[in-house]
């Protein structure tokens, strides 16, 4: 029964992408936890980018952080009103601008790929 567990463990972990540690791993991730921890407290993931450069886990926890901080950073933004309407009204012109500048390329046969949309496009896969 505990091969049992221990088989389903370990096909859970696979499953989620994640594996055991080997015990050098553990040491560094035990020594990288604290900072771990506090990159998703805002403001605190600069500790692990700063701090513990050299620890891959607690690096790895802190670029999340700082994603998720920036969006943070964004959405407070976006509770002002005007500033909403501002950025949403400039993201339908950028769209108009590229939606032309698209129809005018392929009018003309050539080949374009929009700035960021392109690359995402690019990885739809139909």
């Amino acid at each position: 029964m505990t091969e049992s567990l221990k088989t389903n463990e370990e096909e859970f972990l696979e499953n989620l992408k994640i594996s055991k540690p080997t015990e050098d791993e553990a040491a560094k991730l035990e020594e990288g936890k604290p900072a771990a921890i506090l990159a998703y407290i805002p403001f605190m993931c600069f500790v692990p980018l700063i701090k513990m450069r050299d620890n891959k886990f607690a690096v790895e926890h802190g670029k999340q952080g700082l994603i998720l901080f920036v969006v943070e950073i964004v959405a407070l933004v976006f509770l002002i009103p005007k500033i909403s309407d501002l950025f949403w009204g400039a993201i339908i012109i950028f769209c108009l601008i590229f939606a032309l500048g698209g129809m005018i390329l392929a009018l003309q046969g050539k080949k374009w790929k929009i700035p960021f949309i392109g690359d995402l496009a690019d990885k739809i896969k139909i």
